[in-house]
């Protein structure tokens, strides 16, 4: 460390400026490689294999990166799949990191606020044209041209001395108009945070119906006349769809089981951490005669659902259903 230090000292002025030049276009070149990694490793699901729930959660954790950095790096190899052109400026410096996930950012935004895909050729015109933009130069264009595709404030929460937490929210003009409807339809004064935590708690308890984490109220047991009546439409069910559908009981013994938790385990044993996104997965899929019972259902993230059904059905079969495999 210190022959390093007095290394640099010796260097004269040029030498130096050269050098950090040489240093600086060589870190691009390498973060470029690095995203070409990451590309291929998402492309085969090795992320998955290896027991993580995300490409997000592998650069975390396996490579250390900060999520902010981890963040960067997964929307600028995506933004490369999508435009070949934008690895040639990245690696010239056109174009950074953090540049590109604004554009995409903005371009989602968008994209969920107008209702409507931008098309492949115009999300190109727009990547390519953030090109020798700081993020704040970069910001001040996507606004102009995307106006109703500004990026929301950030949640900010807080911890209080009492034990509970603050949270500062902002809603726009349109937004709000929800909540005010919400209390001309009632006909009383409505509290926001109660509203929003009933509407919270609406949303848990139909979570946890899918899930099978509640019991479901039975029905009372129809009389012949109308079993009779309502038989022949069951009767065109296919018996895939049949066997595709998982009564609520076996979900909740299946889900218990499992703790709430992605059952996937990588070649060492691990199990994936996963909580989120978690699915209901056939171990013998149903296309190929799997049933919907206790023996044949696990708990899976959407990740290593999505693995399971590539290694299954192929990858030219599931290609359709995951962009990353195309």
């Amino acid at each position: 460390m210190e022959e390093s230090k007095q290394e640099i000292q010796s260097l004269t002025n040029q030498e130096l400026i050269s050098k950090v030049d040489f240093l600086a276009k060589e870190e691009r070149r390498i973060t470029v490689e690095v995203l070409r990694f990451l590309r291929e490793i998402e492309r085969r699901q090795l992320f998955a294999e290896l027991g993580y729930p995300s490409l997000f959660a592998y650069c975390t954790k396996a490579l250390r990166y900060s999520e902010s950095a981890a963040c960067r790096r997964i929307e600028a190899m995506r933004a490369m799949r999508d435009t070949y052109e934008i690895e040639s400026k990245l690696e010239s410096g056109e174009l950074s990191l953090s540049v590109v996930t604004q554009a995409r950012a903005t371009l989602r935004q968008f994209e969920k606020s107008a209702r409507t895909k931008v098309e492949a050729e115009k999300r190109k015109d727009v990547m390519l044209s953030m090109c020798g933009k700081s993020k704040r130069e970069a910001e001040k264009s996507l606004a102009i041209e995307f106006p109703a595709a500004l990026p929301l404030a950030p949640i900010v929460q807080r911890e209080t001395f009492r034990g509970t937490t603050r949270v500062t929210l902002e809603f726009n003009e349109d937004e709000m108009k929800v909540f005010e409807e919400i209390r001309r339809l009632s006909g009383r004064p409505q509290n926001l945070k109660e509203t929003l935590l009933r509407i919270a708690a609406k949303e848990l308890t139909q979570l946890k119906k899918a899930r099978g984490e509640t019991p479901v109220r039975r029905k009372q047991s129809p009389s012949p006349a109308v079993e009779k009546k309502e038989a022949a439409p069951s009767a065109i069910h296919s018996s895939k769809e049949r066997r595709r559908a998982i009564p609520v009981a076996i979900k909740r013994f299946v889900w218990e089981n499992a703790g709430g938790r992605c059952e996937y385990r990588n070649p060492r044993g691990e199990r994936c951490e996963g909580r989120h996104a978690l699915e209901y997965d056939h171990v013998a899929p149903v296309s190929l005669g799997g049933l919907s019972n206790r023996d044949n259902l696990r708990v899976y993230c959407r990740q290593h659902n999505a693995l399971s059904a590539n290694r299954l059905l192929g990858s030219k079969l599931m290609a359709a259903y995951i962009p990353a495999l195309r």
